[in-house]
């Protein structure tokens, strides 16, 4: 067994026996709070808790209201005191109805989870491909006229086509494997969008017109059908039913060092327990240190990992996952540690 695999091991074992934390109040929480418009529920949780992951356990779900889980700005939420902890409730009218009403809200949208502009993207195109999809997708076999690329406007021919006429297929371009942070499975392969395609005719091959294209479309590059997703807030945070622990596998937009609101890659997926809305902490790998004072060769010292910051996960995958950093506290790598709060 190598020292990276024991390591994963051992990390995955210590995250299985952290014991459910108690529910610790940010010290300058207010008693009353007026959500603003360009509040995220991150936003409106990070005020009253010191840990974000913990608002599905204080917020009351008012059985009255038709839509208890949504907070629009201009709603006033109150913190209360009670023998089972801290509550966090919506302030209403003391008048209580014999059954659930509507609620009547203002015209403005509910508030998102994490901000919408930072993830949407990647809600609405395809971005993952399987290990069997990157050999099997249909593919582009050419292009009239002897053409070696195209552009939005141009036609090309493509094998493996099985959609009927009319129908519009995203053009992908596999990318670099994902694999798993610690065995270096791979668990999946980059999908780099390309545009948009609408059959023409079917055959073999068919032939498609580009409606769109982000970039030159090739020879090669893939085909799959769109299968289009909403943009939903219609989630809360929570930490994992059960466990979670894995690593950052990569992070979009090619930077090395990564921020708050930057989209990670995760080596977890659906398949692990993730599910829209989970929070996980960040943490930089453990490192080791020479004790000088001991002396003697080899006398070293692991140094714990420390605390780097906390996503939301937004889109999970079979076996891996789509991450937003919603706090860092330094910069982060991939590499670095992610596992339940």
């Amino acid at each position: 067994m190598t020292a990276k695999v024991a390591a994963g091991l051992a990390l995955l074992f210590a995250c299985a026996v952290t014991p459910a934390a108690e529910i610790v109040l940010n010290p300058d929480h207010p008693d009353r709070y007026l959500v603003q418009a360009n509040d995220t529920l991150w936003d409106v949780a990070s005020r009253f808790l010191q840990n974000p992951a913990q608002w599905s356990e204080v917020w009351y779900r008012n059985p009255v209201l038709g839509n208890p889980d949504q907070i629009y700005p201009g709603d006033v939420l109150v913190l209360r005191q009670g023998a089972g902890g801290p509550r966090i409730e919506l302030e209403t009218a003391p008048t209580v109805p014999l059954s659930p009403v509507i609620r009547v809200t203002p015209l403005a949208r509910e508030v998102p989870v994490i901000p919408e502009d930072a993830i949407r993207a990647f809600l609405t195109r395809p971005r993952v491909l399987d290990s069997a999809d990157a050999d099997t997708l249909p593919y582009v076999v050419g292009f009239p006229d002897e053409h070696i690329s195209g552009g939005a406007g141009y036609g090309l021919y493509a094998r493996g086509v099985r959609e009927a006429k009319g129908s519009v297929l995203a053009v992908v371009r596999p990318g670099p494997a994902y694999r798993d942070g610690v065995t270096e499975e791979v668990l999946g392969y980059e999908a780099l969008y390309i545009g948009d395609a609408q059959v023409r005719s079917a055959g073999e091959p068919a032939e498609l017109l580009l409606l769109r294209a982000e970039r030159e479309v090739v020879i090669g590059d893939r085909l799959l059908a769109v299968e289009p997703q909403e943009l939903t807030t219609s989630y809360t945070l929570h930490a994992p039913a059960k466990p979670v622990a894995g690593r950052i596998v990569a992070v979009r937009d090619g930077v090395t060092q990564i921020g708050q609101y930057q989209v990670i890659v995760l080596d977890r997926g659906g398949r692990d327990g993730l599910e829209v809305g989970h929070v996980l902490d960040i943490y930089r790998e453990a490192d080791t240190i020479k004790d000088y004072v001991a002396g003697g060769f080899g006398n070293v010292v692991e140094t714990p990992p420390d605390w780097s910051g906390s996503l939301v996960v937004f889109r999970p995958f079979e076996r891996i996952s789509y991450a937003l950093v919603m706090k860092a506290v330094r910069a982060m790598h991939i590499g670095d540690i992610v596992k339940s709060p």
